[in-house]
């Protein structure tokens, strides 16, 4: 674990990295194109099952304060847990996740919808964290590892979504890799366990919502997430000993 001044700092620049750029994200991302009828699942979409659903809202619209707020303190929240917990040589790779994965789990919350850019995006700073930490610290393993997670967790999801013919968002089968790949640089063990939580947390969310007779999609995404920090959280040693 860094030291408390530079574990503090990491945090703060993880919050403030979400806080200022997720609103100049969420005015720059195009809207998906509008299903037409008969139109299959829409690869953009993360929602947890295929129904009519109210309109879409715009993505620039989630750029006031309260929604940019929420996600910077969730990041600040995630960063901790990757800071405090994984081990060392793995905080870069948890903190792209803290800044990607909460950003998109938010905007999954919020609309439903994981936007395909966001989404190639952080594939893209987690590929680049991953190379830098393999080369930092000289371990060729963990790169593979890392790989092999973000194939696993894209692979399982894909293969899902086919069998149950859509039934759920593209846009999650895309999120699972940025999840494999963080958990999957700790350990095998973590990223079973994160893939097993996050799907034990999206069917007792989804229950829950059937229980209280609310049909339709849901973002799933955010239980994806919550699983991988869960998994984190109850199978590596706590930091208070």
């Amino acid at each position: 674990m860094p030291e408390p001044p530079i574990a503090a700092l990491l945090i703060m620049i993880t919050a403030t990295v979400v806080g200022v750029g997720l609103p100049i994200v969420l005015r720059r991302l195009p809207e998906p194109p509008a299903p037409q009828p008969g139109d299959g699942d829409s690869t953009e979409s993360g929602s947890g099952a295929l129904v009519a659903e109210p309109a879409k809202i715009p993505y620039a619209e989630l750029a006031r304060p309260g929604f940019v707020a929420a996600c910077a303190l969730a990041a600040a929240g995630a960063a901790a847990i990757g800071v405090f917990w994984m081990p060392p040589h793995r905080i870069a790779l948890w903190l792209v996740l803290a800044v990607f994965g909460v950003a998109l789990a938010g905007i999954d919350w919020a609309t439903t919808w994981l936007p395909m850019r966001l989404s190639y995006a952080g594939w893209i700073a987690m590929a680049a964290a991953t190379v830098g930490t393999a080369f930092a610290f000289g371990d060729a393993w963990m790169l593979l590892r890392t790989v092999a997670g973000a194939a696993v967790a894209g692979v399982g999801y894909l293969a899902i979504w086919v069998l149950s013919r859509g039934g759920f968002g593209f846009g999650d089968v895309r999120f699972a890799p940025l999840l494999g790949a963080a958990a999957g640089s700790v350990s095998w063990t973590l990223l079973l366990w994160a893939l097993l939580c996050g799907a034990l947390l999206g069917g007792v969310f989804g229950a829950i919502r059937i229980i209280a007779g609310r049909r339709g999609g849901f973002a799933y995404a955010p239980a994806m997430l919550a699983g991988t920090y869960l998994a984190g959280m109850l199978s590596l040693p706590s930091p208070l000993g």
